[in-house]
């Protein structure tokens, strides 16, 4: 057993100690200083868990607002070229998927654009309709 195993060891034997104290026993060891400090220290704690989940909240909700959202068949085209301008990852994906990994990215684009097209050209025959 090396030193640091030591003295996790030893970490661990005093916690469990401390833990089985009862709260005057406690008090016996401890100033209002000590009480204070440790308030101190778990207040911080706590609003740096805050601050980072805040952060993760705020990087979660970019992300989300970069996400491409459904748009009518008419506006497609652009709103494709808007979603892959906006999100990098979403283009690599959209565009391997498009290509089977063979294809150019100028197959990529026009093949979905003229299925857009095409869909727009139905939505406006099922609005005549």
């Amino acid at each position: 057993m090396d030193d640091k195993e030591k003295l996790e060891r030893l970490q661990d034997v005093v916690v469990e100690e401390f833990l089985a104290m009862s709260p005057e026993e406690v008090m016996a060891f401890t100033t209002p200083e000590d009480l204070a400090s440790i308030k101190s220290n778990l207040a911080d704690a706590i609003a740096a868990a805050g601050r980072a989940r805040l952060a993760r909240a705020k990087a979660a909700a970019a992300k989300d607002a970069r996400r491409p959202r459904l748009v009518g068949a008419a506006g497609g085209a652009d709103a494709l070229r808007q979603a892959r301008a906006n999100d990098a990852d979403f283009d690599r994906k959209l565009t391997l998927a498009a290509r089977k990994g063979s294809a150019s990215y100028e197959a990529d684009q026009s093949g979905i654009e003229e299925d857009l097209d095409e869909l727009r050209r139905w939505e406006e025959d099922g609005d005549q309709a």
